[in-house]
């Protein structure tokens, strides 16, 4: 979604979009060429087109994610524009759908702004309706997020999840059509995409494929202002715009062989010993997830601990690919059994040396598959998505069809 001009001019037949419903009353349209009535006195003709603008005219409760919405009758639309209480204009774009006009930026809370649309009819008669809005004083509510994007012009993995979570707050069923409208993923070149609901916090994007190299992608989550349900409101926009490798990379690792090998375009690059999570410790299942994961982090030297089990270890060449801890790690310790047989915590045990190759082989979002352990990824434990079929996961789609 590109938010670069302040007005919208379309040449050519369009009726604008919203429910006619839905939407308010707009300000008388205007006359223009005038006509000789039969007394002879003079007479302006009025345009038959007919303009209808939400938020209404004089309306005072807008939100800052406020989009515009209208409808042309018996005509054509021919120009929009927003601009604030100073008569600067607001930048913006329509959404992608077609329906609604979206500021670039969420609105100033209390601000008061003025939408104008202008559209003409058969005869080139032109209607001008105007509303003017005031936005709401801020919510004392707001709602923050956990933001999981990749960070601002990076380079990443072919499998890249955006994922967010809202901190503390549940979305109904009946407004997340609403918040997923809100979420703006641009690529180039186009990919099919979907969000996917883990639960009514935790959100996931993936493509239908892998990402391809190369590709360019821009991400806006217009949640600032937004009513999230119960008195809340979301509190910021989050943007990123980020670009995916040129190269595509992959680790599969197989409990059947206590092997790990890493493709790089397709082509096995290198084939790693490793051992996995025991069956279980003191009772407790400890076996590695199967699924696909994702690199999550990269630490060159990590602690850790574990309460449930009294331990605490330094690890190097630590790469995350879960929420709950489990990690592809350098294990000097767990030598005799790299290629022979489990012992860990839930870890995916590699040497020191091939710990550092790995570490300097893969990026932030590069997919990890492992197989055969007998016990699956929990969806959101990590950047899950791609343990899912494609239409599994846009079935979490409140919009994708």
């Amino acid at each position: 979604m590109s938010f670069g001009r302040s007005s919208l001019t379309r040449r050519g037949t369009f009726i604008a979009a919203g429910s006619a419903a839905a939407l308010g009353l707009a300000a008388a349209c205007t006359k223009e060429d005038g006509t000789i009535s039969e007394d002879g006195s003079s007479e302006e003709a009025q345009s038959a087109a007919k303009v209808t603008i939400t938020p209404a005219d004089g309306s005072a409760d807008a939100t800052a994610a406020t989009e515009i919405a209208w409808t042309v009758e018996s005509g054509e639309f021919q120009e929009f524009a927003l601009a604030d209480a100073s008569g600067a204009a607001v930048e913006g774009a329509m959404h992608p759908d077609g329906t609604t006009w979206v500021p670039a930026s969420p609105l100033e809370w209390e601000g008061t702004y003025t939408a104008t649309v202008t559209a003409a009819d058969e005869a080139g008669l032109v209607a001008t309706a105007t509303s003017t809005f005031t936005v709401i004083a801020s919510p004392g509510d707001r709602v923050s997020i956990e933001n999981y994007l990749p960070g601002q012009d990076s380079t990443v993995g072919q499998g890249a999840i955006l994922a967010f979570r809202f901190t503390g707050h549940e979305v109904a069923e009946d407004l997340r059509p609403a918040v997923e409208r809100r979420l703006f993923v641009a690529s180039e070149p186009q990919q099919e995409g979907a969000w996917h609901w883990i639960t009514g916090r935790a959100l996931e994007y993936r493509t239908k494929e892998y990402w391809q190299p190369n590709t360019q992608v821009t991400v806006r989550l217009g949640l600032g202002g937004l009513d999230l349900g119960d008195g809340k409101y979301g509190e910021f926009d989050q943007e990123t715009a980020f670009t995916t490798d040129a190269e595509a990379r992959l680790l599969e690792a197989d409990n059947d062989t206590k092997e790990m090998r890493a493709y790089l375009d397709g082509t096995i690059v290198q084939t790693i010993p490793i051992s996995l999570g025991a069956d279980e410790i003191d009772g407790v299942d400890t076996r590695s997830f199967s699924g696909t994961m994702l690199i999550m982090s990269r630490e060159e030297e990590a602690t850790f601990s574990s309460e449930q089990f009294d331990y605490e270890t330094e690890a190097k060449w630590a790469m995350r690919l879960t929420f709950s801890g489990q990690f592809i790690h350098g294990a000097p310790w767990a030598a005799d059994r790299l290629g022979v047989s489990n012992g860990s915590h839930g870890c995916l045990n590699v040497s020191d040396e091939m710990g550092e190759w790995v570490y300097n082989f893969v990026r932030w979002g590069d997919p990890v598959v492992v197989k055969n352990t007998g016990v699956e990824v929990p969806q959101g434990d990590g950047f899950t998505g791609w343990s899912l079929d494609w239409e599994t996961f846009k079935a979490g789609s409140y919009l994708a069809s």
